[in-house]
């Protein structure tokens, strides 16, 4: 026992925390240390692990802490188990991510096991990963196998809102991007996530196109159930988009492609042509698959409530089958809102009886029975801060709307809040613009279109070789080989 924890301390050592050079060293040899005393232990770790977790600090001595950890949770449980789980919790939530490089597969079999949901309550598994996964990376854009585990267990347990801090960052980069190359020293804190999370380095498991396409499919649905439309709609986009080898359709794209069409209603209020990149032959099969949906979404820029209300009707089978009851549902809630939402185009104030007038329920296919309802409709609007207005009583009683500006004058504190945010946004992702170029100056389309531009410019006698990069590269995906269907 007490062999074993002059091991588990031993690190960090004294005058190896500021050197990466010597860091990297001492770690290297306390990592060697603890593969021999847990392979063959002098007394059953069983006995004696609680006890080094008690003795030793899941912060400071965090590589011995996970290492005993592990034992102790795989393949089965050994010892109390809500005392071992409770150290599990401290240790997800309290690890030193800088010592934790070294040790990415333990930390991935262990985040596993929870996605899994057989060691912890799902409302703290979900806050314990999110936790965990943002302290490995916290720019969050670099996509793990770990990533796609959080949100079906968030998604089918109804504990959303803890994953939401993951699922809302950006995902730049994707396991198994050419030019990846291991770097010197693994504790260097200025490395790009895309250089240390890797599966090379035990921090993700395989990542398929599959797996990349239910994650944004999972994280979209997320923002449906929020009601934050803006962003199930860049999801869902990022799904009808994705580029394919075959320049096909696969199941999960047509499924997206549907929501996606009934999102942009909900977030733009109207329907819109997929983006100009999507790929022919699956925009050829959106047309096809889609059809009830774009019928939908014609009849919901017109003025025709009833008819809107009866299309819905007709094709309930194929909402219930598809599982878009509920978004569909959402469609014809928000056709009055948008009515009302675009009467600004035409209007700066207007009374709230001729808003009743002009507009119409999908849910009925009719006007609302009274003001009262109608002014009732544009306070939860205003309250939601889905709709710029306040409402006015005049002398006589009439209650008018009137339309404000879009984007509001910020006052001095404000700005300068606003700055310092963008500022701090702007270091945390230095690592990852780093990362991008220096991917991008090694790729070999780049440099071959380097070359191609450096010869127009000496016949051309130009002064910028590299204008135009975008319009004139081949047509290839830069971020690992995929052939796009643009």
């Amino acid at each position: 026992m007490d062999q074993a924890l002059a091991t588990c301390l031993a690190f960090p050592s004294e005058g190896a925390l500021n050197d990466d050079a010597a860091y990297d060293q001492a770690i290297q040899t306390h990592l060697l240390k603890l593969t021999k005393l847990l392979k063959e232990p002098p007394v059953p770790l069983g006995q004696y692990g609680g006890q080094l977790l008690e003795l030793t600090d899941p912060e400071y001595n965090s590589l011995s802490y996970l290492a005993v950890l592990h034992s102790l949770l795989l393949p089965n449980l050994l010892g109390p188990r809500e005392f071992i789980l409770d150290k599990l919790v401290k240790f997800l939530l309290g690890f030193d991510p800088r010592q934790i490089r070294y040790a990415g597969s333990h930390l991935l079999e262990i985040l596993s096991a929870v996605c899994n949901g057989s060691l912890l309550p799902p409302s703290v598994a979900v806050e314990v990963v999110s936790a965990a996964i943002l302290k490995i990376d916290p720019s969050g854009s670099m996509f793990t196998s770990t990533h796609l585990q959080l949100v079906k267990l968030a998604y089918t347990t109804n504990v959303i809102e803890p994953a939401m801090k993951v699922v809302e960052k950006n995902i730049v980069f994707y396991p198994g991007m050419a030019n990846w190359k291991r770097p010197t020293t693994l504790c260097d804190m200025t490395l790009s996530p895309s250089v240390y999370i890797h599966k090379e380095t035990g921090f993700t498991g395989q990542v398929r196109t599959a797996t990349v396409l239910e994650y944004d499919l999972l994280s979209g649905m997320m923002f449906c159930s929020k009601r934050e439309w803006n962003k199930a709609h860049a999801a869902f986009e990022r799904i009808v988009t994705f580029p394919t080898r075959e320049g096909g359709c696969s199941k999960i794209m047509a499924e997206a492609y549907k929501k996606w069409v009934l999102v942009s209603l909900l977030s733009k209020g109207r329907a819109i042509p997929p983006p100009a990149y999507t790929g022919p032959a699956a925009a050829k099969a959106y047309q096809t698959l889609g059809k009830p949906y774009r019928e939908v979404a014609s009849l919901f820029e017109t003025t025709n409530a009833e008819e809107l209300r009866s299309e819905v009707e007709k094709s309930s089978q194929i909402w219930q089958d598809d599982q878009n009851v509920g978004l569909v549902k959402e469609v014809l809630s928000a056709y009055q809102e948008w009515q009302i939402k675009n009467l600004q185009n035409v209007f700066s104030k207007i009374s709230i009886t001729e808003i009743r007038q002009q507009t119409k329920s999908a849910q009925t296919g009719t006007n609302l029975n009274s003001d009262d309802d109608i002014e009732a409709l544009v306070q939860n609007m205003i309250i939601s801060n889905s709709l710029k207005g306040v409402l006015e009583k005049n002398d006589d009683g009439t209650v008018f709307l009137t339309f404000l500006p879009a984007s509001a004058v910020l006052t001095e504190a404000e700005y300068a809040q606003e700055l310092t945010k963008t500022a701090i946004q702007l270091k945390t992702l230095e690592p990852v613009f780093k990362a991008t170029n220096e991917r991008l100056g090694t790729s070999r389309e780049y440099i071959k279109h380097l070359i191609k531009e450096q010869k127009r410019a000496a016949d051309k006698n130009e002064l910028d070789p590299t204008m135009g990069f975008e319009s004139h590269v081949d047509d290839e995906d830069l971020m690992g080989g995929v052939t796009s269907t643009a």
